[in-house]
């Protein structure tokens, strides 16, 4: 576990002192894992936050069976799994090896107890977290705006004023040429190999992926 304070952009060790540091680092395991395993798969149970000292590491979310969306690559360096350490809640995304890897991991329950001890360490740990945490949400928010934006000017969709029903939490109800009628909210527009797509949050907080081209309709869901 050398060097492990240079590990990082988003430094979860910033401003530790050197005998700090070496407290710190007594709390980390270090695990590998194989190309192709999981570190843990979305809605595991998890308290765990992990850096990859080595390898690449794929975040991924489940969109809809057999359709998971890369959020984003974990590679040296980088904090993942932070989520779930905060809040000890169910993991909201999937960690898959890319390249076989090398991870630090530090359970929340160790975490607590040297947080218990060494209260001042653990209060600036807690502050780095919380930045690296603010940054991925910003960058997150980021992304959104500008993909939604681009999207909505590439198919015309301003028209239909998707804007409007993403940042009001409208329910809408969309009938398909098939017939079919799916009825939830718009969380956002997708652009895949396929075309355009409208990601739908239905009533049993199902997320569903519709081809643009496969809405023959669009109006306010049915209260």
């Amino acid at each position: 576990m050398q060097n492990i304070e240079y590990i990082g952009t988003g430094n979860l060790f910033h401003q530790l002192h050197d005998e700090e540091l070496e407290l710190f680092r007594k709390r980390f395991t270090r695990v590998s894992f194989k190309a192709g395993e999981y570190v843990f798969r979305e809605s595991d149970p998890g308290d765990t936050l992990y850096i990859v000292a080595t390898g690449v590491v794929m975040i991924t979310r489940r969109i809809m069976a057999e359709v998971e969306k890369h959020i984003f690559v974990a590679n040296e360096g980088t904090v993942f799994g932070e989520f779930s350490f905060m809040d000890a809640g169910e993991r909201s995304a999937s960690a898959l090896v890319e390249q076989d890897a090398e991870l630090l991991g530090l359970k929340r329950s160790d975490f607590d107890d040297f947080a218990q001890q060494h209260p001042a360490i653990g209060a600036k740990i807690c502050n780095n977290l919380m930045n690296i945490l603010v940054e991925r949400l910003r960058r997150t928010n980021d992304a959104y705006r500008d993909v939604i934006r681009w999207n909505l000017e590439l198919t015309g969709s301003l028209k239909l004023n998707f804007q409007y029903l993403i940042n009001e939490d409208v329910e809408i109800s969309i009938e398909l040429n098939s017939g079919r009628i799916l009825e939830g909210r718009v969380i956002q527009l997708e652009k895949s190999e396929a075309g355009h797509e409208i990601v739908l949050l239905d009533r049993d907080d199902k997320l569903i992926l519709i081809p643009y081209h496969a809405a023959a309709s669009i109006s306010l869901a049915n209260r």
